[in-house]
This record gives C-alpha cells, structure tokens and sequence, in this order.
C-alpha cells in the first residue's frame, strides 16, 4: 500500500488551478524514462517546464521521486488520502507536468484510481491519442467512466486530418500555440477560449464548467483554446 508521505509528495496542492495535481518527468532521468513520449517536435521546442526545470534545478529531483511512487502506486490508496485533505478534491488533475498515459499500465491504474473516487472528477490532457492503440483502450475502458475528463492536447503542428479524427470520435480537445485560432480547422467548429489563460483568472479551473470538464458538467463535446504564455 502506498503510504500517505508518499501521497502527499506525489499530490502537490496547486494553487494556479485551485487543484491537487501529480506531475512526471518530462524527460529521461537518471532512474526513468521520460513520460512525454507522445509528444510533438512543437511541443518539445515551447515546452515550458523546460524553463522551470532551469529556473528550480530541484524539480528533476523531485519528478523522478514521484515517478517512483507513480509506478508503484497502489490506485486503492489514494480514496482514503483524499478523504482526509482539507483543500478541495472535487478536482484533480493528471498530470500538470508530463504524461499520464505513457503507456497500457498507466490506462489501467487511472482506471482503478477514478473508478474508486467517483466523487471527485479527474482531469486528464493528454497526447496519448497519437498512438493508435493507447487511444482505442482510453475509449474502450475511459470514455464510459463518468468522473473523467480527457483532454486531447493539440499543437500547431497536428493535421486537419487528426483534429477531425478526434472530433469525430469524440474527444474533448485542448488546443496550445496559436492565439489567432478561432475556429477547427477540420469543421469549423468554434473554439472555447479558457478563461484561467485567457482572462488570468488564477484558480478558475476549480469552478469552469464550459471548458475541460465540459463533458462532466454541461455534456457537451469542447475545443478549449489555451492562451500563450
């Protein structure tokens, strides 16, 4: 069983989104292999956490510990940690810094985690879509789930072809790179523009019901437009 000391170092409060979140490394470390492994030549060249991981060289450090606890981790454990946080967890975010689905194993411990803590809505962007497999199980064994948000994580360098892939199958999409787009360029579907980015509303992702949750909350099939840093 996963003890709460490692619990709560892998779930950090944080407070630019008014959420408990976990992380990974983004990168090879000395004892992991990086999670990122979906992502596009974009996202690479403007991540931002390659900025903070110079900014606080401690990150690493700890990014590779908590991958240790994520690989280890007992999904049955988390219930009872979270049941006694003071801080809300009607929320909670997978991952803010790295990948949550880097590969099966991880499709299937979220599974257990959130189907184990019905009340509290996870939220999950992803590049996990761009591999075809892993996207087949996340719609197979995540989309039914009712307490899970997928967001598939898009960039300036994905194909129309690949937006309407997602569209028509039915993936909420979070979009990055681009402050001018207004509309799909598969369906001309318009864009949702997040108001915690956009508006600098510090926090705001704890209450938005029109956005990333929008699946949850209003029911609906979004294309979120996160602004530029």
């Amino acid at each position: 069983m996963t003890t709460n000391k490692e619990l709560a170092d892998l779930f950090r409060w944080c407070e630019d989104i008014g959420q408990f979140a976990t992380d990974r490394p983004i990168n090879d470390t000395l004892n992991h292999q990086g999670s990122c492994v979906h992502k596009t030549k974009f996202c690479s060249n403007t991540c931002f956490n390659n900025k903070l991981y110079k900014l606080y060289p401690k990150m690493h450090d700890r990014d590779d510990r908590v991958e240790s606890i994520w690989q280890n981790l007992d999904p049955f454990s988390v219930k009872p940690f979270l049941k006694r946080k003071r801080k809300q967890t009607k929320r909670v975010r997978l991952k803010t810094r790295g990948e949550a689905f880097a590969n099966i194993a991880d499709v299937f411990k979220v599974k257990e985690m959130v189907e184990d803590n019905p009340d509290t809505a996870w939220w999950v962007p992803t590049r996990a879509w761009r591999d075809p497999h892993l996207k087949t199980l996340i719609e197979i064994f995540l989309f039914p789930i009712k307490n899970i948000a997928i967001n598939a994580s898009v960039d300036p360098s994905n194909t129309t072809e690949e937006w309407k892939m997602l569209e028509d199958t039915g993936w909420n999409i979070m979009y990055y790179g681009d402050d001018t787009l207004t509309h799909s360029p598969a369906t001309e579907k318009k864009v949702f523009l997040c108001p915690k980015t956009h508006k600098k509303l510090k926090g705001h992702c704890d209450t938005c019901k029109a956005g990333c949750f929008s699946q949850l909350t209003i029911q609906r099939q979004q294309i979120v437009h996160l602004s530029q840093h």
